[in-house]
């Protein structure tokens, strides 16, 4: 971090010494994890949840937080905290599917995937995830293909040479 970026964030720092809401907490934690000062920042969001367990800016930094630190299950329990108060939280859904993607735990990665397209179905980014989801994980090119074909317009580079894939794999079942 470059010496003015760190001196704006205790200038801001000093602003939050005794914040007075959960979103001022939940900043304080935010500007606290910049300086990777993450066991005051994970306070910061705790404390902000204590005034509002509601505030999903708390909840979403406090498990990005986590995962970062690779405190899966913590950062799992945080996601699920915040979809509890709000179920259509689609970035909520979206990465705790990508938590439980690396983490190899594929079925829950599934209906995270699930629950965000349910909440934004034109979101080609999940679509694409989740036609490399049943690609990559479950090795049913078949299903994941409609899936990568929808992410189509969205020009993303992998979305081609994923269905590119799917095609080898459908072609190669069918010549067996």
């Amino acid at each position: 971090m470059l010496p003015a970026e760190l001196q704006k964030i205790d200038v801001a720092l000093a602003a939050l010494a005794s914040p007075a809401d959960a979103a001022a907490w939940s900043e304080k934690g935010r500007l606290l994890a910049r300086l990777e000062r993450n066991t005051s920042a994970l306070a910061a969001f705790d404390r902000a949840l204590d005034l509002d367990p509601t505030l999903p800016s708390a909840w979403m930094r406090k498990a990005l937080l986590l995962e970062e630190l690779d405190r899966v299950d913590q950062a799992l329990a945080a996601y699920a905290g915040l979809l509890a108060h709000d179920p259509s939280h689609v970035p909520a859904w979206s990465n705790q599917a990508g938590l439980l993607m690396r983490a190899g735990r594929f079925e829950e990665a599934m209906t995270s995937l699930d629950h965000a397209l349910a909440a934004d179905p034109d979101n080609h980014l999940l679509i694409l995830n989740k036609g490399l989801l049943l690609l990559q994980a479950f090795e049913r090119p078949a299903e994941a293909l409609p899936w990568l074909e929808r992410a189509l317009p969205s020009g993303l580079p992998e979305v081609a040479e994923a269905i590119a894939i799917c095609r080898g794999m459908l072609h190669d079942m069918l010549s067996e």
